[in-house]
């Protein structure tokens, strides 16, 4: 059974499942997938990669996975909206019947990652993973009979944990929210939330500042992302006419769009986007609009859609409804 959108393209894609469902504006070339059931969700996009399970297959909507990376857990493999799994990342290994991989919305793992699914892997929402990093459910080769150690446990990295380049996690591992751990570091035994951890083994060396800065401080902070939004679409992407001004509110102006920074929720132009940290409902209604603690913006316009890719670099990720 399948249902395939006719707004969905798939190009020289081999999909081997007894039921198949691809959304609206997904995109698959030169893919394999094989498995009981295939979901991929709208607006996903898989290039030359190739996801095999027993189970179901979930790819969820505005996902992106690069070639040749290979993804295989024998039990499921749920990977939620708008992630990224960079080339050359390897997913799989000694399989089991409890092999299983799940990836949480706004998470990405970067180029040359492998992740051991003998037993499950768990990541939660904007979970960062970088590159060349080595996650390992099963560590057991030497006969276990004569006294060499073995381990098979489940990893689980919670929401908004970042792993920079070249972290070992070794099975049985739980890295609790908001944890960051130094890069080259080998991770032996659970990490507590919002810490710094590093090392090999991996320790704490620190506690995260808990404390979220002021608006006033997240407000200057905010007027430099603009300011280096300007010159980056300036001269990197060389939108014509654009315009930049900070008399009273902050705008943005871009042929007949202008985003505009503000506390000053007054009339706003058919074409503009309303740009602040929370934003009343009635302009919500009314207007387009990024809001920043929400992190969700509904705007289609280029202009926005620019901003929105641009502040990533600065760990904002933000949401689109359209």
């Amino acid at each position: 059974m399948s249902k395939i959108s006719p707004f969905a393209s798939l190009e020289n894609s081999k999909l081997y499942s007894s039921h198949v469902s691809i959304g609206k504006d997904a995109r698959l070339t030169d893919v394999e997938i094989k498995a009981r059931e295939i979901t991929v969700k709208s607006g996903a996009v898989l290039t030359g990669c190739k996801i095999f399970s027993d189970g179901n297959i979930v790819i969820g909507q505005g996902t992106t996975i690069k070639e040749r990376t290979i993804i295989n857990a024998f039990k499921s493999v749920f990977i939620g909206n708008h992630v990224i799994i960079d080339r050359d990342v390897f997913i799989g290994g000694m399989q089991s019947e409890q092999s299983a991989l799940k990836v949480g919305n706004q998470s990405v793992i970067l180029f040359r990652s492998y992740l051991n699914t003998t037993r499950r892997i768990i990541l939660g929402n904007n979970v960062g993973i970088g590159g060349y990093c080595l996650i390992f459910t099963h560590s057991a080769w030497q006969n276990v009979l004569e006294g060499n150690p073995y381990k098979f446990a489940d990893v689980e990295i919670k929401d908004n944990s970042w792993l920079p380049w070249n972290v070992t996690v070794l099975p049985g591992v739980t890295i609790e929210k908001d944890a960051t751990i130094g890069s080259g570091s080998t991770v032996t035994r659970n990490i507590p939330q919002s810490v710094f951890a590093a090392g090999v083994p991996a320790k704490v060396i620190r506690q995260k500042n808990s404390k979220h800065p002021s608006l006033e401080d997240r407000s200057v902070i905010l007027q430099g992302i603009l300011k280096d939004f300007y010159q980056y679409a300036a001269n990197f992407l060389k939108l014509k006419d654009l315009k930049f001004s900070q008399k009273g509110d902050m705008t943005i102006e871009y042929g007949n769009t202008r985003m505009i920074y503000t506390f000053d929720f007054k009339h706003f132009g058919r074409n503009d986007i309303v740009l602040s940290f929370k934003i009343p409902e009635r302009i919500k209604r009314q207007n387009m609009w990024i809001e920043l603690d929400s992190k969700r913006s509904n705007s289609s316009y280029d202009l926005a859609n620019h901003f929105i890719t641009f502040v990533r670099r600065y760990g904002i990720k933000i949401s689109t409804e359209y």
